[in-house]
């Protein structure tokens, strides 16, 4: 005996997850309805309601499943890249989707956005203390540029149009990752300026 759906629900429950993806990422939660969500997979709203039980509910199954995707492919890319330094990766359309979502996610309000941000948060800092990097407050620095990174996910689209690239495409998203990469590897200032900021910033005094 077992729990699992037969497989025609789980390729309705698939279809109306993927065409959820689809209608948050272009509309947002709040401005997509379960008869939008309905129409698109080609269900009735009382199936997913079955499958989901609420739009809460399908939005949390859309969050854990594109959070559960973009880990997957993080990990793949990684073992890739360690192996041959120089692997290049390739940035499919459901990729591209699922970095949308997650970047309006996070505009949104979305748990799996948050959870996922933290962790970038942990991961970044963790690696600043292993590296020994000098730094005056890791846990700031690291949260900085994981608000830098996620921001390049949230503005993407106005970023690929002043970049005269079409949005959403494998060449855009390539192009932004490889300008922030020479950025956070190739500082803007000189250590002497860099340092005159940091002085400045110290003198402003922290609020009890």
């Amino acid at each position: 005996m077992t729990d699992r759906p037969p497989p025609e629900d789980l390729t309705a429950r698939a279809r109306i997850r993927d065409a959820a993806i689809g209608l948050f990422t272009e509309r947002g939660v709040e401005k997509t309805s379960i008869l939008d969500i309905a129409q698109a997979a080609g269900v009735s709203g009382g199936l997913i309601r079955h499958h989901f039980g609420s739009k809460d509910g399908l939005r949390k199954a859309c969050d854990a499943h594109v959070f559960d995707e973009l880990m997957r492919f993080k990990e793949e890319m990684l073992e890739k890249g360690h192996a041959n330094p120089g692997f290049i990766p390739t940035f499919d359309a459901r990729q591209l989707l699922f970095r949308r979502y997650m970047g309006r996610g996070m505009i949104d309000g979305s748990d799996a956005a948050a959870e996922q941000f933290r962790e970038i948060v942990d991961g970044t800092e963790q690696y600043f203390r292993e590296h020994g990097l000098d730094l005056p407050d890791p846990r700031a620095a690291a949260a900085a540029l994981a608000g830098m990174t996620g921001g390049l996910m949230i503005l993407q689209d106005h970023i690929a149009r002043a970049l005269g690239e079409e949005p959403g495409t494998h060449e855009a998203m390539l192009r932004m990752m490889a300008a922030a990469g020479h950025i956070f590897t190739s500082p803007l200032a000189t250590p002497e300026v860099l340092e005159k900021a940091r002085a400045a910033l110290a003198q402003y005094p922290r609020k009890e």
